[in-house]
C-alpha cells in the first residue's frame, strides 16, 4: 500500500493533505499521514491580531483533525529525514520516538526566524511566528504597562513604554500597528500613564516599507504610521538587543523592554542536515514540478523550498504562493501514482495586503492599489474567507465585532506549559553554536 507522508501542518501541508484526500477519494489503496508538532494550524496572518488583542487566541488556530476525513494525523516534532531508509523520525512530547516509513514524502516544514546572528536578538526579542509567540508578546506588553504604572523612575518608565519593531515587512508593520492600537485602547485602565508617553519605533534596513507592494503604497504606510506617532526609521538595522535596550545602526542605543523581531526568516537546519540538495540559504532545491532535485519521490514547497521561476528567480515565501504550490503538489502526486505526466508550477500572485492598525491598511490587488479604510475592509474580508472552517470564520467575525463595541480586555492570559520552552529562535541559535 503506497504511503504518502506530509511534514508540516501549516498552509502548505494542510492544503496538500486536503486536496489529496479529494483527488484520491476513489483510491483506497493509498495511505496518507500528516505530521505536525501541534494539533492545530497557526493561521499566521491573524497572529498579530492575537498579540494586539483583536481576536481570541484559540480562534486563530483551527484544529488539524477537524479537516481530515481520511488522512491519519500524527503529532510530533520531525527530528530526522532518513533518505536511505525512506523513513521519518518523529519525537513525541513524552520523549518517545516513532519511525514512520514513506513511499512519497512532502516537505512543508515552513521556516524559523532569521536573527542574522544579531547579538541578543534570539534571547531578548519577540517573534510572531506561532500562537505561543503572540500570547507571550501580548502578556509582555500588559506586564510593561503594569510596571510602568507603578514605576517612579522616569528613565525606567520610558524604557517600559517603548516598543521597537525590527523589520519593515508585513510582520513588522502589522505587528507594530496592532500593538499600538492595543496599548492605546488599554491606557484608560492605567490613569497614571499619559497618552503621549508610549513610544513606538519601526526600524527597517530597507529604504522603504513593504517592498512587495507599489512604492506609492509604501510611502502611504510611512505617512500613516508617522501620523499616529510612530518613529519610522528607514535604512536602519538593529545591531544588538539586550534585556533593557536595542542598538540601532545608525541611531545608537534605544532603552526598551519590548523588541518585536520581524527582520526575516530562515530555513530549519534539519533540511540541510538530512543531506537534501539546498541553496546557500538552506532552502531545498526543487524542479519546476516541485520534486526535490535528485529525489523524485520527494516534494518540497513553501518557505523551506527554492521554487524556481522563469528567468532564474524563485517564488517569494508567502502563504499565497505556498497554497498554490500545495495544490500542484497534490495534483502531481496523484498523477505520479497514476503514471501520468507531472505539471510545472506557474503562478501569478493575486495581490498583497497589509493592515497597519486604526482601521487602515494597504492592498495591491492586481493592478489596483488601495489604501485606508477600503483596503482595511478588503484585508479583513480576504483573510476571513481564507480562514479554514465556517466555525472559525464566525468566531473571528464575532471577535472583530466585539472589539469595535467593547473596551479592550487587559487580562493577562495564564502561562501555558509550552510557554516555558525556549523560543524557536533560541533553539535555532543553540543548534548553530553546537555546529
Amino acid at each position: 500500500m503506497p504511503h504518502i507522508v506530509i511534514l508540516g501542518g501549516g498552509f502548505a501541508g494542510l492544503t496538500v493533505t486536503r486536496r489529496l484526500e479529494r483527488r484520491l477519494r476513489h483510491n483506497a489503496a493509498v495511505q496518507l499521514t500528516l505530521i505536525s508538532r501541534q494539533n492545530y494550524m497557526a493561521f499566521t496572518p491573524l497572529l498579530a491580531e492575537v498579540a494586539g488583542n483583536s481576536i481570541e487566541p484559540r480562534h486563530a488556530v483551527p484544529p488539524l483533525r477537524g479537516f481530515l476525513h481520511r488522512a491519519r494525523f500524527h503529532e510530533g516534532t520531525v527530528q530526522q529525514i532518513d533518505l536511505a531508509a525512506r523513513q521519518v523520525v518523529v519525537a513525541h512530547s513524552d520523549g518517545g520516538q516513532a519511525h514512520i516509513p514513506y513511499d512519497e514524502l512532502v516537505i512543508a516544514l515552513g521556516a524559523v526566524t532569521n536573527y542574522h546572528r544579531t547579538p541578543g536578538a534570539a534571547d531578548y526579542s519577540f517573534d510572531l511566528k506561532s500562537l505561543d509567540d503572540a500570547i507571550r508578546l501580548r502578556n509582555h506588553v500588559l506586564a510593561t504597562l503594569e510596571l510602568a504604572d507603578v514605576t517612579p523612575d522616569p528613565a525606567e518608565r520610558a524604557a517600559l513604554l517603548t516598543v521597537l519593531a525590527a523589520g519593515g515587512g508585513y510582520a513588522g508593520v502589522e505587528g507594530l500597528g496592532l500593538l499600538l492600537d492595543f496599548v492605546r485602547r488599554a491606557l484608560p485602565f492605567y490613569p497614571s500613564i499619559q497618552p503621549h508617553e508610549p513610544r513606538f519605533i519601526l526600524a527597517s534596513h530597507s529604504p522603504r516599507l513593504l517592498e512587495q507592494v507599489d512604492e506609492r503604497l509604501g510611502r502611504y504606510v510611512v505617512r500613516a504610521l508617522q501620523a499616529r506617532g510612530v518613529e519610522v526609521r528607514l535604512g536602519v538595522s538593529v545591531a544588538e538587543v539586550s534585556a533593557d535596550a536595542a542598538t540601532l545602526n545608525p541611531g545608537g542605543t534605544v532603552p526598551t523592554r519590548t523588541v518585536l523581531w520581524a527582520a526575516g526568516i530562515a530555513v530549519t537546519p534539519l533540511l540541510r542536515e538530512s543531506g537534501l540538495p539546498t541553496t546557500e540559504h538552506g532552502a531545498v532545491q526543487v524542479a519546476p514540478t516541485l520534486q526535490v532535485v535528485g529525489h523524485p519521490e520527494l516534494f518540497a514547497l513553501g518557505d523551506c523550498a527554492a521554487v524556481p521561476k522563469a528567468g532564474g528567480a524563485t517564488y517569494a515565501p508567502t502563504a499565497q504562493n505556498a497554497t498554490a504550490e500545495a495544490r500542484l503538489v497534490a495534483d502531481n502526486l496523484a498523477a505520479l501514482l497514476a503514471g501520468r505526466p507531472l505539471r510545472p508550477f506557474r503562478y501569478r500572485p493575486l495581490g498583497s495586503l497589509a493592515a497597519i492598525g486604526s482601521y487602515e491598511a494597504v492592498a495591491q490587488l492586481g493592478w489596483l492599489p488601495l489604501a485606508g479604510l477600503p483596503a482595511w475592509l478588503a484585508w479583513r474580508a480576504v483573510y476571513l474567507l481564507k480562514l479554514p472552517g465556517l466555525s472559525r470564520k464566525l468566531r473571528v467575525a464575532l471577535d472583530w465585532l466585539l472589539e469595535a463595541l467593547l473596551p479592550t480586555d487587559i487580562v493577562q492570559l495564564p502561562v501555558q506549559p509550552s510557554d516555558d520552552r525556549p523560543s524557536e529562535g533560541a533553539q535555532l541559535r543553540s543548534r548553530e553554536h553546537q555546529a
